[in-house]
């Protein structure tokens, strides 16, 4: 007799929030033009029967909560100079010309 077991496996995202700092949220997100960037913790791994077994990626990210747009970022120092160049973008002074490619990677 043959028995057929299913074999699930595939990728699963684990996102927490990098800090509850609200300088750190609703940053500009360079692809849909919205104030909702904020930094997220990311883990991602290979999972058999929903069981995490092989970690893919592991690190911090700058993540959209519209768009889903997503950029490493390696230490608080660069999130923090993502921040300080945003602060007149956001709070409406746009005399000063901030280009978000210039600090976001493509």
């Amino acid at each position: 007799m043959f028995l057929f077991i299913p074999l699930i496996c595939g990728a699963q995202n684990f996102d927490s929030n990098y800090d509850s700092n609200p300088a750190h949220q609703g940053l500009y997100c360079p692809k849909c033009h919205n104030f909702s960037v904020a930094p997220i913790k990311r883990k991602e791994f290979f999972t058999f029967w929903y069981i995490p077994i092989i970690p893919l990626y592991w690190g911090k990210q700058l993540r959209c909560n519209i768009c889903n747009w997503r950029q490493d970022f390696k230490n608080e120092e660069e999130l923090n100079r993502v921040v300080n160049e945003q602060k007149n973008f956001h709070n409406g002074n746009n005399n000063t010309s901030i280009n978000a490619d210039s600090y976001y990677q493509k």
